[in-house]
């Protein structure tokens, strides 16, 4: 997915930060400290925060409760790992790396063998490791074939809110199954002003998607919106996607078949999702059970036929999990 030699130009110190920012929840942006404590026999026995060695609390939490730890030592992140399992995770990882392998697979190694220890000799606050799944890398790379053809651009602009420049953007290149160029809007910014496109975004996105293929290669997708957009897209309802799509205030030009029907199947759910919870209180417990029951193998459908069905997960209701974290609160 990532090539070897990945080529790197033209990148804007600015936008690559923003969209950092962008993408990470606000509380680890409020709190950006972390902590690892080193746990023996479930008992800590180091604490690190931000790096610096700190006394051991005099009554800790349990380790069981990263949470605990996290509100305590005043963090937005905490690891807790058994001292037994640093040496085990380093040898089953190291052993399982190749030297063809490219930063994905490489994660992906890492992360099962994690996962395999979650709740048991390795806790983390927030739970990713129980949320995140972790496919086999050929399944992740043919998901990303049957997506994504080879020879084209993936295009991501954000807007400020007050059209005054490109917040963020980023531009890369398929080829042969690989990522093999990233860069942002500077790549063509003597083509496409920054300041000019900003200002009439909703017409100049053509020119933005004319210029990256005179320079790298045709978009395959094109999303362009406005910070505040993708704000309301992250933080609201699951259908929220679709209705900034009706309202014109997300652009998504091309846009492949698979992502259009992807996008209305969403909106549809939604809506019988809401639609079911109003009236749920006005039917018997039987047909709440068979609607239930209806409702869950609809989804099981949708996930075993649908363009991620390689994947074992749905990503829709991975979003549906990882929402939470992303709330102002």
């Amino acid at each position: 997915m990532l090539d070897a030699e990945l080529e790197l130009r033209d990148l804007d110190a600015r936008q690559w930060t923003n969209w950092w920012r962008l993408l990470l929840p606000p509380r680890v942006l409020d709190l950006p400290r972390w902590a690892l404590v080193v746990v023996e026999d479930r008992a800590p026995i180091k604490v690190i925060v931000d790096r610096v060695a700190i006394p051991i609390p005099h009554d800790p939490p349990p380790i069981d409760e990263p949470d605990a730890w996290a509100r305590s030592l005043g963090v937005a992140t905490v690891i807790a790992i058994e001292r037994r399992a640093v040496a085990a995770l380093s040898a089953e990882i190291e052993g399982a790396l190749r030297a063809d392998m490219d930063l994905v697979e490489q994660g992906l190694v890492a992360l099962r063998a994690l996962k395999r220890r979650a709740g048991h000799g390795v806790w983390t606050e927030p739970p990713l490791l129980e949320l995140l799944p972790a496919p086999s890398y050929d399944a992740l790379q043919r998901t990303f074939d049957l997506l994504v053809p080879d020879d084209a651009a993936l295009v991501a602009y954000v807007i400020d809110d007050d059209r005054a420049r490109i917040h963020a953007s980023i531009i890369a290149v398929k080829r042969d199954g690989d990522i093999t160029t990233a860069a942002t809007h500077r790549a063509i910014a003597d083509l496409v002003p920054d300041a000019t496109f900003a200002r009439d975004w909703e017409k100049q996105q053509k020119r933005v998607s004319a210029a990256v293929e005179e320079r790298f290669a045709k978009p395959a997708i094109a999303l362009f919106l406005e910070r505040a957009t993708l704000r309301r897209i992250i933080t609201g309802p699951t259908d929220q996607l679709a209705r900034e799509l009706n309202a014109k205030r997300v652009v998504i030009d091309p846009a492949p078949a698979w992502l259009l029907g992807l996008l209305g199947g969403a909106a549809v759910a939604a809506m019988a999702g809401r639609a079911a919870s109003a009236l749920a209180a006005m039917l018997p417990q039987g047909a709440r059970d068979r609607a239930s029951a209806l409702r869950r193998a609809a989804g099981t459908a949708i996930k075993e036929s649908g363009p991620f069905a390689q994947l074992g997960f749905d990503p829709i209701e991975l979003w549906a999990c990882l929402r939470g974290f992303y709330s102002e609160s």
